[in-house]
């Protein structure tokens, strides 16, 4: 106990608060009494010994220590709240509504004990005299969002839902980032029929607010603009893929010190590391080795991080996908527009990068770089949702992605020309349609010259023969997913 009388009174409650969140109430009890002797003027060691004893069962005990707090604290609402939590579990009411009611006496009405008191007339059975005692408590509380939320739970338990829900939504205003506000306002809408909000709040509440702005129900009758609204579903799911990604890099970046900074640090440092290590020690009697390197490597890796992080998507969305009708698609489809926007800086570093080392990298032939993008994104898109709906069926799968990916980087010519490869081997890599990719980048970025059409072609009707076999599984398999993914 030396080692107590140094700390200061925050030090020495924080001690003792650690031992009552651990459930260890003789230790909390005896730091307590401890602390009555040498901070005799603070209400917590009264009160919080109080409760250690309660916990304890030692109910006289902890009523004598209430009994000196109400004499020198009754102008503390902790004081009155812990004595009215003495009587519930001992189980008296009368007592408990006793010290709640010289609470507000003595401090007038405040709205802790007001939302105690409420809920201390539910339990007697008399929801009218609760809603009174909480519509004070609410008055009294300004922002506060305890009395809010107890009133809409107790709208909950009259059964009236249409209050319960704009308690909800006050809720949600208040602390938008607490997701139990979400699922208690799309149970609301739920119980009032109302399926489509109750989905949009059920989304939000796993992937944000923000979700709520990009999926807006349409409110016209089925008979009106039959013609208009498959695309309007279409624009939605579309603008909630992009939210939910920005969500992500959102979420990501709040978890580091710089933020979005890394967005161009990260790619930076890759580009610098490359093209130095490589550029100089590896050279492969390539001219300008470093940038070739980079050509390949900047679109490769936008590629494997974007197959990689949606090949498990779907597994990852089996709850959401048994509570909702969200369709399987939007989890492969978040992951790849999410590596997307992640590599965007990277390929600009890497055109930067090219104009101060090589004159030629500057040329009209860059016009042709926002087509090569266009078509690996729909490769991109094809590969990764074809990837995830195997796996969702086949989980074995996810444990060959990273090798299958690593192979295939050997096989696409990101660290050397795939045209000097010779025999068979030559003539099957040319079949990948990587590999032409990662050609084309180089053919305009390097050479200045314009990509050779047969290949993009190629590559584009793979993308779109990949492209109908995934409509017709994401049609036809959903049930598949969810069932096997939940198995």
């Amino acid at each position: 106990m030396s080692q107590i009388e140094n700390l200061s009174p925050a030090q020495a409650f924080e001690l003792a608060m650690g031992s009552m969140r651990q459930k260890r109430w003789v230790e909390a009890a005896t730091l307590w009494q401890a602390f009555r002797q040498q901070y005799s003027g603070h209400p917590a060691p009264w009160l919080q010994g109080a409760v250690s004893l309660m916990r304890q069962g030692h109910y006289h005990a902890a009523d004598e220590l209430l009994a000196h707090a109400r004499v020198r604290f009754a102008q503390h609402a902790a004081t009155w709240l812990t004595c009215a939590e003495w009587a519930r579990l001992q189980g008296d009411l009368a007592q408990e509504s006793a010290f709640l009611s010289q609470g507000r006496e003595q401090m007038g009405e405040q709205w802790q004990l007001l939302c105690q008191a409420a809920d201390l007339e539910m339990r007697r059975g008399d929801p009218v005299q609760a809603q009174v005692f909480n519509a004070m408590a609410r008055e009294c509380a300004g922002e506060r969002c305890e009395p809010v939320l107890q009133a809409a739970e107790l709208a909950e338990k009259r059964g009236d839902w249409e209050q319960a829900a704009d308690h909800w939504r006050r809720v949600i205003e208040l602390k938008p980032e607490e997701s139990r506000g979400y699922l208690q306002m799309a149970n609301a809408c739920k119980m009032q029929g109302d399926l489509v909000n109750a989905r949009r709040y059920r989304l939000a509440s796993q992937y944000g607010p923000e979700i709520l702005n990009a999926v807006v129900p349409s409110p016209q009758p089925a008979a009106l603009h039959q013609g208009a609204r498959p695309r309007g579903r279409w624009l939605n799911f579309a603008g909630l893929v992009f939210t939910k990604a920005i969500l992500n890099l959102k979420s990501e970046a709040a978890r580091t010190y710089l933020n979005h900074a890394w967005v161009v640090i990260e790619p930076l440092l890759h580009l610098v590391i490359y093209y130095f290590l490589f550029g100089k020690l590896l050279n492969a009697g390539v001219e300008n080795y470093g940038l070739f390197l980079l050509c390949g490597l900047v679109p490769w890796m936008w590629f494997s991080k974007a197959i990689s992080t949606s090949a498990t998507s779907i597994l990852g969305g089996q709850s959401l996908m048994l509570n909702s009708n969200v369709s399987p698609a939007f989890f492969p489809l978040v992951s790849i527009v999410q590596s997307t926007l992640k590599q965007l800086p990277a390929l600009l570093l890497l055109l930067l990068l090219g104009m101060a080392t090589d004159p030629k990298s500057l040329s009209w032939a860059l016009l042709y770089l926002p087509l090569i993008i266009l078509v690996q994104l729909l490769l991109t898109v094809v590969l990764g949702m074809l990837l995830a709906a195997a796996v969702s069926l086949v989980r074995d799968l996810a444990n060959l992605v990273g090798t299958g990916l690593m192979l295939l980087m050997f096989l696409s010519g990101v660290i050397y020309q795939y045209q000097t490869l010779s025999g068979a081997i030559g003539h099957w890599v040319e079949f990948n349609p990587m590999t032409l990719v990662i050609a084309a980048y180089r053919e305009v970025i390097l050479q200045g010259r314009a990509p050779d059409v047969a290949s993009m072609a190629y590559v584009l009707a793979v993308a779109l023969a990949g492209g109908v076999l995934v409509a017709l599984i994401y049609k036809h398999q959903r049930r598949h997913f969810v069932r096997r993914g939940m198995s």
